[in-house]
């Protein structure tokens, strides 16, 4: 089990209060979008949070690598690496749902070990350490059980971002649930960790979309892995399927390599 050092935990949680005393102060205000050149939005909220995360983890952390969303890769080679969404949502954040969140991620040698997924207006903050504890504002949370692929509870981002094969992929295990919500982003990484949510799937993230997650869910006893069923790194696809009983996960990773 990987050792996580204390003052990277305490670091992490230093840039999820210093990012929410931001995103508090821009949330539900006018702001001005801009548009990336992958068409995502982008506003100065964004920009900020991301800043004071990276300046605060480059001066009290400067040997580490870093792989930011607004701001790209540096080092990303080294042992300990942070991964930062700082506003995973952002479309949520524009029109004002509270469903997005802060990600703060930790890698070991490419390996997701330490994440927060911290959500300042509803003011709950998901601290997992991989494969060991998660932790909902303190209190211990764990992913339910769920026996039956049918009548599970699916949360994917977006159906649009399933496309081809992909797509293929997503309407066959809707069938099989029969029903998937939309729209929460991260926030629904931190329902399943609390036994809310049975069945993530995602086709398109980047690192810092999912390896906070892949920590927070893991530490709740649930399963996350790329879509062959492999464990999350920095050089995964994107095609993430998340659960909370390692038995479902099983099920849908047989029903995905079937229509792949």
């Amino acid at each position: 089990m990987t050792k996580i050092p204390y003052q990277f935990i305490k670091l992490a949680h230093e840039c999820a209060n210093e990012s929410g005393k931001i995103i508090k102060r821009y949330f539900r205000k006018p702001l001005k979008i801009g548009i990336k050149k992958d068409s995502s939005p982008v506003t100065k909220a964004d920009i900020e949070v991301e800043k004071v995360i990276r300046n605060l983890i480059k001066q009290k952390a400067p040997n580490c690598g870093w792989f930011g969303e607004e701001t790209g890769k540096t080092n990303i080679n080294k042992e300990w690496v942070w991964c930062v969404d700082p506003i995973d949502g952002t479309r949520s954040f524009i029109t004002g749902k509270p469903l997005f969140g802060t990600l703060i991620g930790l890698l070991k040698n490419n390996k997701p070990v330490f994440g927060i997924l911290d959500q300042p207006i509803l003011k709950e903050r998901w601290v997992g350490i991989a494969n060991k504890e998660t932790k909902l504002n303190n209190k211990k949370v764990r992913v339910k059980k769920c026996k039956n692929i049918k009548g599970s509870k699916m949360y994917a981002t977006s159906p649009l971002m399933f496309k081809g094969k992909n797509q293929k992929v997503y309407r066959n295990i809707r069938k099989k649930t029969g029903e998937c919500l939309f729209g929460a982003d991260c926030y629904s990484h931190g329902l399943m960790a609390s036994g809310y949510v049975d069945i993530i799937l995602e086709a398109n993230l980047k690192p810092y979309d999912y390896i906070a997650s892949a920590a927070i869910i893991s530490g709740a006893g649930g399963t996350i892995t790329d879509w062959n069923g492999k464990e999350l790194n920095m050089n995964s696809d994107g095609r993430i399927i998340a659960t909370g009983d390692p038995k479902i996960h099983k099920q849908l990773i047989k029903v995905i390599q079937k229509i792949k």
